[in-house]
């Protein structure tokens, strides 16, 4: 995102140059499809047709994200 950009709260920004998208919007959609967000994020690269299996291999890598922090301290904050 170029500094001046700037993103209101509840919207979403994606794309080359940037495009906003609010909540529910029907292009979003489309949008995240297009630009291969799940490979992005994820490192899954399957076909946007395919979500079921996108959805499980996502899964299964956030639950191992999350897993690696089952033995972390929790740390108070009292001051």
């Amino acid at each position: 995102m170029p500094p001046e950009f700037f993103v209101p709260p509840q919207m979403m920004a994606l794309g080359d140059p940037p495009q906003l998208f609010a909540p529910g919007d029907p292009a979003a959609t489309e949008a995240v499809g297009t630009l291969g967000f799940s490979r992005i994020a994820f490192g899954v690269d399957t076909a946007w047709t395919d979500r079921m299996q996108r959805y499980e291999q996502i899964t299964e890598i956030r639950s191992a994200e999350f897993a690696a922090h089952t033995q972390d301290e929790h740390l108070r904050d009292d001051a």
